[in-house]
């Protein structure tokens, strides 16, 4: 289980940590909805395209996985080994479920909210790789940034 703690409320900057112990932060990267982090001693980046509907993963000049239609309903994360989906969990809450498929109703995972005004998280994620846990934990968090600055807009 991954659970990531906001380390500033000025910054985005959450540190990460897995089954209790430290594991990296996950740091933002200029404006736009992007992440850095360092996971074995290999870098990674989770970039937003401007829209804010699709998400990559990067090392180096490698693409790992994608993640599409992000802030509806239904999105997914597209890997070489395969597609991983996501629904929210109600119209109510930005909790999101992991699906074994689009029209599966049993959950195999959650990404929840764990604090409301710091922007806590907690992803159980059984099963998949920690690089590709970390980056769809990551797709969440700036999600849930961005439709906090949405409605902080209007």
């Amino acid at each position: 289980m991954l659970e990531a703690h906001r380390v500033s409320s000025l910054r985005s900057r959450w540190e990460v940590r897995e089954d209790d112990a430290p594991l990296l932060v996950l740091e933002a990267k200029g404006w736009r909805s992007a992440v850095r982090y360092t996971l074995d001693g290999v870098g990674y980046e989770v970039q937003s395209t401007w829209t804010g509907t699709q998400y990559t993963l990067t090392r180096g000049d490698d693409e790992l996985a994608r993640a599409e239609r992000i802030g509806r309903k239904r999105w997914s994360i597209i890997t070489p080994e395969g597609t991983f989906h996501f629904r929210r969990r109600s119209v109510w809450k930005a909790d999101q479920e992991w699906v074994a498929d689009p029209e599966s109703e049993e959950p195999v995972g959650s990404i929840r909210r764990t604090g409301t005004w710091r922007g806590d998280a907690e992803a159980d994620l059984p099963g998949m790789p920690t690089p590709l846990a970390v980056f769809t934990l990551a797709v969440v968090l700036l999600m849930w940034e961005q439709a906090a600055a949405a409605a902080a807009s209007t």
